[in-house]
């Protein structure tokens, strides 16, 4: 499952979540607020967010527990936004584009740029990587009732399921994580990829190709690779504080999560 963990390649949510600035008018917490996330801690980082008074992510900070440390700051202008990020070695900008929505409608990358389609609702329906060499990769991504339901690179396909045997009712996202990757957050970009889920996935079920022709993953030769079930803790508000799930190799991944 970790092959997972890289798989959204959006610098990905965070891993992912969404609170913009149309949301302030969601007040669904006890104190009468959207509530954010300030902090959340893994196995291996601690990630820390900051907002502007629109609510917009304008900087994240990520330390690893070896050392190596990353920061965002994210610079709005209208419709273009401005990363620039730093690590331990070096720093890099890259600019983006909004649409009239405020959704990601593209981004620079190091080696090629990323645009992003969206249905009527607002939910990202394809994810194209157009390369420098002229290919393009894309992800497909599909909705049912307002939930992600799979997520499909033509090489890797994930299935999303919001029942299972520990959770047999649907769980409102007061959150608005988008769960395009939940193992790991991804910065700023995921604050803006459109509508997020309605409801907190509890399993994930990969499929991978297993049939290699000319270089690329034929689907038509499916090996399943068995569903992997989360556990959620909440506060009192029905914000998320803890994720937690057991990878095949027996080896436990917490995320503890921190609202304000």
């Amino acid at each position: 499952m970790r092959k997972l963990f890289n798989f959204l390649g959006v610098i990905a949510l965070v891993a992912g979540f969404a609170t913009s600035c149309k949301e302030k008018d969601n007040k669904d917490d006890d104190n009468g607020h959207q509530k954010r996330l300030v902090k959340a801690v893994d196995n291996d980082q601690t990630y820390e967010f900051t907002y502007d008074n629109d609510g917009r992510c304008v900087s994240d900070n990520s330390l690893y527990k070896e050392g190596t440390t990353y920061k965002g700051q994210y610079k709005y202008d209208g419709n273009t936004l401005t990363i620039e990020s730093y690590n331990s070695n070096d720093s890099e900008t890259f600019s983006a584009t909004l649409n009239s929505k405020g959704y990601l409608e593209s981004r620079e990358f190091i080696h090629g740029k990323f645009k992003y389609e969206y249905d009527n609702q607002g939910h990202l329906i394809a994810e194209y990587y157009h390369n420098e060499n002229g290919s393009v990769d894309t992800t497909k991504y599909e909705w049912e009732d307002g939930n992600l339901v799979k997520k499909d690179n033509g090489t890797l396909v994930i299935s999303y399921k919001y029942t299972n045997s520990n959770y047999t009712s649907p769980i409102e996202n007061k959150s608005r994580f988008h769960f395009f990757n939940p193992y790991s957050f991804d910065n700023v970009y995921d604050f803006l990829l459109g509508e997020p889920c309605k409801n907190i996935p509890v399993s994930l079920y990969e499929s991978v190709g297993s049939k290699v022709s000319g270089g690329d993953m034929v689907l038509d030769n499916l090996e399943a690779e068995g569903e992997l079930p989360f556990q959620w803790a909440f506060d009192n508000d029905g914000y998320p504080t803890k994720m937690q799930y057991t990878e095949r190799n027996g080896v436990v991944q917490i995320r503890e999560m921190y609202w304000e």
